[in-house]
């Protein structure tokens, strides 16, 4: 169906129009000029011609078969006019025409109208309140859009859904000379929506690469379930907008009080293997690179430069951004030493000097390109009047034609001067950067999409021998009791039936009840209240911790009879204090999984806010990426003489917590604050945990 949209055979304009200032006459003046391979019928009741073509009264006049149609009338005529292109036969239409489902009620019941219309006759709408769609393949040239960027062919497919941040983008692509090969801008996506779109573009094969701007996802679990399965064979990038908004829901968990309203749409991008990014610039040009150079296999970079400044700038770039420096192998030095100026520096980044020959560079690419430590082949290169230059393009594209490893190359020369020289790398396939801060923005990022592709490879992890029917049995009891929270003896069984390692712990309904728990389980132990209403039980005065005895036992039961009469409490073992770690979960989107947070922990957690948050079900590399993610890494590995903890026991923490979120949906949040973290060979302390179920 989306043949009809993107590939029409055949177009009308509903609402077209002699006035140069208005849409239904911009569409077919684009339709001219871009070079529409089919028949244009435009629509207009008074006018006999649009520009140079009959124009008809009524769609239903049209002689010929009508593929695609654009509606461009008053809001409240629209449906009228779709009941008319579903007798005609049309089998797609898009309302440019706003006053909608963005306008409020009115809009809603006039949108539902709309569409009632058009599923009676399987019309598909796309729109309203749109631009519209656009195709450069050059048996089509389908410009079916209101706006003004010179179509150029191209092999970058974009969608956004601002038109005004679309076009920037459209505009920036064609100063960059590398044009599009389709554009969508779907306006309030009433029927076709982006997630259909990315399909169709991920089953096109003129698309080498997608990008989106996105403000809101209609469909994430289907958004996800497509942009996955293109992420393995091309790359799709994406820049979120309204990245500052707090969010506005509230929830009880540090968790969901530390995301950010985007936090999940990012993190679900993430996941599928999208290259995300918050400056147009830096997404243009990375798209750029990622339609002409092969997958990265790794961030490992080898540079070459005949200057050293940009070779430092690039350096930090790279390595600020997450990518390692390669270490150049023994025979890969043999190979340059006696070949290069003898002055020459053979470390990384290799500096074969102003005044290097062509046969300098390609000797110094080709080493790289056959390195096993070199992953990104880079290059620095500014022009000097006493070199070949153009030598030295040609010598470098010859390395990479056929090379399985991406060469980025930063030139930095006066254009005009150079042009041919500019115009052989372009030619060659190899990506020119201006600066040198650019392009090592554009390595780094075609480092992470490679590293984004592998990960999709990981399972998630999972363990043998847990208890789920224990696990389900204490989730009924707590919605039976129709609490939110689970009590705390509930939640730390339900953490017990999955393997995680909790401290001996029961409830307690009197202090005599309590000094016989205290007696089972041993000093010294923790006492707690027990209320869903208290989130914070430390600030209320709602814990007692390290009792040693039965007289503090006494004291501090009668001290939390007085300040919460009437409640029951929870008594557990006490712990020693370990390195405080945190993790938490919380659910915000239904069709998808849980946001997992891990980071320091106590009650520092939301001041020093030091979390890396990832979407579940979690894989051991997502794992790994977020205990090593936080800035509070080194004390976990032991600073100053001061031991670590154990990082695999905490893997494995994160690991069953995971898998316990993956299997229990009506799970809402979880926090467990703190974590005590051990040094090696000691099992980590989860001595506090707070559950929140859907109701």
């Amino acid at each position: 169906m989306l043949d009809a949209l993107f590939r029409p055979r055949a177009v009308a304009v509903i609402g077209a129009s002699n006035r140069r200032l208005t849409i239904g006459y911009r569409i077919v003046e684009n339709l001219v000029d871009s070079g529409f391979k089919g028949p244009i019928f435009p629509i207009n009741p008074k006018a006999p011609y649009i520009k140079n073509f009959i124009a008809y009264k009524d769609i239903l006049d049209v002689p010929l078969e009508v593929d695609l149609a654009h509606i461009i009338v008053k809001n409240t005529r629209v449906p009228g006019e779709i009941e008319k292109c579903g007798k005609k036969g049309i089998k797609v239409v898009i309302v440019n025409t706003a006053g909608f489902g963005e306008i409020g009620e009115e809009g809603v019941k006039l949108q539902e109208e709309m569409l009632a219309v058009a599923k009676k006759y399987g019309v598909r709408v796309f729109g309203p309140n749109c631009q519209g769609v656009m195709n450069s393949d050059p048996e089509v040239r389908a410009y079916c859009n209101f706006t003004f960027t010179s179509m150029i062919e191209g092999a970058i497919s974009v969608m956004a859904q601002s038109g005004g941040v679309g076009e920037v983008i459209n505009n920036r692509l064609y100063e960059l000379g590398l044009g599009f090969r389709m554009y969508a801008s779907y306006g309030n996506q009433a029927d076709i929506n982006a997630t259909e779109i990315l399909e169709y573009w991920g089953n096109d094969p003129g698309t080498r690469v997608i990008l989106l701007h996105i403000e809101t996802l209609q469909d994430p679990a289907g958004f996800a379930r497509v942009a996955k399965e293109i992420t393995k064979r091309k790359p799709i990038l994406a820049m979120k907008t309204g990245r500052t908004k707090l969010g506005a829901k509230a929830v009880s968990s540090h968790t969901g009080g530390m995301m950010a309203v985007d936090t999940t749409t990012n993190l679900l991008l993430e996941k599928c293997g999208i290259l995300t990014f918050t400056d147009e610039e830096e997404l243009c040009q990375a798209a750029r690179a990622l339609a002409q150079l092969p997958v990265a296999e790794g961030n490992r970079v080898g540079i070459i430069t005949n200057t050293g400044g940009p070779g430092i700038i690039v350096t930090d770039e790279l390595t600020e951004r997450g990518c390692d420096l390669s270490e150049i192998s023994q025979a890969s030095r043999d190979s340059l030493q006696g070949n290069l100026y003898p002055e020459a520096s053979l470390a990384n980044p290799i500096d074969v000097l102003a005044t290097a020959t062509p046969e300098h560079y390609k000797l110094a690419a080709a080493t790289l390109m056959s390195d096993p430590g070199v992953d990104i082949v880079f290059v620095n290169f500014i022009t000097p009047f006493f070199v070949d230059t153009e030598g030295v393009a040609r010598a470098l594209t010859e390395v990479a034609k056929d090379a399985a490893k991406p060469m980025v190359a930063c030139v930095m020369t006066e254009k005009k001067g150079w042009q041919k020289t500019l115009q052989i790398f372009n030619v060659g396939g190899i990506p020119t950067f201006d600066m040198p801060e650019m392009a090592g923005k554009v390595a780094a990022a075609i480092a992470r999409y490679g590293a984004l592709q592998r990960r999709q490879e990981s399972s998630p992890v999972s363990y043998n021998g847990v208890d789920t029917a224990a696990a389900n049995q204490l989730i009924e009891k707590t919605k039976a009791s129709g609490r939110a929270f689970m009590a705390q003896a509930d939640a730390f069984s339900l953490l017990a039936a999955y393997g995680l390692p909790v401290p001996a712990y029961g409830e307690i309904s009197d202090c005599a009840g309590a000094l016989a728990a205290a007696a089972e389980i041993g000093y010294p132990v923790t006492i707690k209240v027990e209320s869903e209403d208290v989130v914070h039980k430390s600030d209320a005065g709602g814990v007692a911790l390290n009792i040693k005895d039965d007289a503090e036992l006494t004291a501090a039961c009668e001290k939390m009879g007085q300040n919460f009469p009437g409640a029951s409490c929870f008594i557990q073992k006490f712990l020693d204090p370990g390195i405080e770690v945190m993790v938490g979960a919380n659910r915000e989107t239904e069709g998808l999984g849980h946001v997992v947070a891990f980071g320091l922990g106590g009650i520092f957690v939301e001041v020093m806010k030091d979390v890396v948050f990832r979407l579940n079900p979690l894989a051991a590399d997502d794992i790994d990426e977020m205990i090593h993610g936080i800035k509070g890494f080194p004390i976990l590995e032991g600073i100053r003489g001061r031991a670590g903890g154990d990082i695999e026991k905490l893997k494995e923490v994160v690991s069953r917590i995971s898998m316990l979120l993956r299997n229990h949906d009506e799970i809402e949040e979880m926090d467990l604050n703190p974590i005590f973290s051990y040094p090696e060979g000691r099992e980590p302390g989860l001595v506090d945990v707070r559950i929140k179920l859907k109701i």
